[in-house]
C-alpha cells in the first residue's frame, strides 16, 4: 500500500494526467484537501481517455458492514455512466473517520468493489482509502483492472 506523505497538492493539479498509481493518489489528495471525515463515504470519479479525471465527482454514504448487495447495483450503474461519459474507467475512494491503519472492513469493501466491477465489466482504477490521517491505495493496478 502506498502511504500518504501529508502534502496536499494544489486543487489545480486534480485535472493533471494520471500516468501511474501514485498520480491517482495525488489527484484524490488534491480533491480531498485536509483530511478529516465525519462519516464513511464512497467517492467516485471517472477517468477519461486522456488519463485525466472527468469533471464529475460524487459520493454515496458507505454502510459500516461490507455487503455485496450494495456493491453490485452501484458498479452496474457506474458502468452505464462510464459508457455515457465516454470515460475509460472509474476511480473509487473509501473515506471514513478514524486515525487507525487500514482496517479489515476497508479491505473487504475494496475486494467487494473490485469483484463487482469485474462482474459488470467496469474498468476500475486502484481503490483508495482516506481517513483522518492518511490516504492510501488499497489495491494495485492488476487487482483493480476489469
Amino acid at each position: 500500500m502506498t502511504t500518504d506523505d501529508s502534502t496536499i497538492p494544489a486543487i489545480e493539479t486534480a485535472h493533471d494526467p494520471i500516468l501511474c498509481p501514485d498520480d491517482l493518489r495525488q489527484r484524490w489528495r488534491a480533491l480531498m484537501g485536509p483530511l478529516g471525515f465525519g462519516s464513511a463515504r464512497l467517492w467516485f470519479a471517472f477517468v477519461g481517455s486522456d488519463h485525466r479525471l472527468v469533471k464529475v465527482l460524487d459520493w454515496l454514504p458507505l454502510p459500516a458492514e461490507p455487503d455485496p448487495a450494495d456493491a453490485d447495483p452501484l458498479l452496474s450503474t457506474l458502468g452505464v455512466v462510464v459508457a455515457e461519459l465516454g470515460a475509460d474507467s472509474v476511480a473509487l475512494l473509501i473515506s471514513r473517520p478514524g486515525r487507525d491503519g487500514v482496517s479489515d472492513d476497508d479491505l473487504a469493501w475494496a475486494r467487494l468493489l473490485v469483484e463487482a466491477a469485474r462482474r459488470h465489466g467496469v474498468p476500475l482504477q486502484p481503490v483508495h482509502r482516506a481517513n483522518d490521517v492518511e490516504l492510501v491505495a488499497l489495491t494495485n493496478a492488476n487487482e483493480a483492472a476489469a
